[in-house]
């Protein structure tokens, strides 16, 4: 059926939408999900947290910051998740799928070079 398209005061999460959505993509890249329920869940409304609406990922102190990708955030978690791997081995590009290689620096925050995303699904 899917949710209703309008404001909630209190959204809640959905138990199909994990068992029939995200758990089925999850356990074919991680088999250890297999059979796994969350314990505990959270829902809220959609917000873009970067003013170009695309992603941030960027090391500081120590630690590696990937963030601001909101609810399309599993449409680019293999590309981020490849950034954050570059990041933490200290190379400065990281090879996306299919081979093509991308400095990390384009979604940091000091030499940030990135296009205002206009098709958000």
């Amino acid at each position: 059926m899917g949710r209703a398209f309008s404001y909630e005061d209190d959204p809640q999460p959905e138990d199909n939408f994990w068992e029939f959505g995200i758990h089925q993509v999850l356990r074919k890249y991680l088999p250890q999900f297999d059979g796994l329920k969350p314990h505990n869940a959270w829902a809220g409304h959609y917000v873009y947290q970067t003013a170009d609406r695309t992603p941030v990922a960027f090391e500081s102190n120590n630690c590696i910051v990937v963030s601001g990708d909101s609810g399309s955030g599993i449409m680019k978690a293999d590309a981020l998740g490849r950034v954050a791997a570059a990041l933490y081995a200290g190379h400065s590009f990281a090879e996306l799928h299919g081979g093509r290689r991308f400095d990390v620096n384009q979604i940091g925050v000091k030499h940030r070079r990135v296009e205002y995303e206009r098709f958000v699904i």
